[in-house]
């Protein structure tokens, strides 16, 4: 599956946008990476998410232009977060784990 590396100067206007500020201000070593290519029948934008010093991504997916609900899981966990807030929470607390 081809990513490509998701910066702030990719911002949305959406919701994502505020999520990924709120997580990099608690992990400034953030890799975000976004699915390049398209799916005509999948509508969600997805993302995987992890620190510099660890391989191991979370997922993160959120309706086209940034929108919630946010889907964030792991291998193990999932958590549907209906606003930035509860995402970037999520996010932080899986990337912790």
């Amino acid at each position: 599956m081809d990513t490509f590396t998701w910066t702030p100067a990719h911002a949305t206007g959406g919701p994502l946008d505020d999520l990924l500020r709120l997580v990099r201000e608690r992990v400034p070593n953030l890799v975000v990476e976004r699915r390049a290519e398209e799916h005509r029948t999948d509508d969600d934008d997805w993302f995987l998410i992890r620190m510099v010093t660890n391989p191991e991504p979370i997922t993160l997916e959120c309706r086209p232009g940034g929108r919630p609900p946010f889907l964030v899981h792991d291998e193990y966990s999932s958590v549907e977060a209906p606003d930035a807030v509860t995402g970037a929470t999520a996010v932080y607390e899986l990337l912790s784990a």
